[in-house]
């Protein structure tokens, strides 16, 4: 599980590094099932409150099912830990093997 002190690192460093915290970052979030039926049905689910799936694929040797979302959306160490909770909570009661974390990226500005 990722803990509260996780992320407050993941923060630290990214301000380090120059990254602006206060501003919109494109989140991914990552979850993974035995089948894939579970995923679809979460996915459609995550996608009416404003995801965006990236992809759900299966990946190997372990042959899991990996569902990527991702939504645009500014966050706080203490909103990134809710959220990681309740995908943690919304995984075990959809019966769903792991929320497997996150990952962040800049918003690619319109060219």
């Amino acid at each position: 599980m990722i803990s509260t002190i996780d992320i407050e690192q993941l923060f630290f460093k990214m301000r380090k590094a120059g990254w602006n915290m206060e501003q919109e970052l494109a989140w991914g979030y990552f979850f993974k099932n035995e089948c894939i039926e579970p995923l679809e049905e979460l996915a459609a689910v995550l996608e009416g409150q404003g995801y965006e799936v990236v992809d759900i694929n299966q990946s190997f040797p372990d042959e899991m099912y990996w569902l990527q979302l991702e939504k645009i959306e500014q966050h706080s160490i203490n909103s990134l830990d809710k959220r990681n909770q309740d995908f943690y909570q919304l995984a075990q009661y959809r019966n769903i093997h792991a929320y497997d974390g996150m990952d962040v990226s800049p918003v690619e500005p319109f060219k």
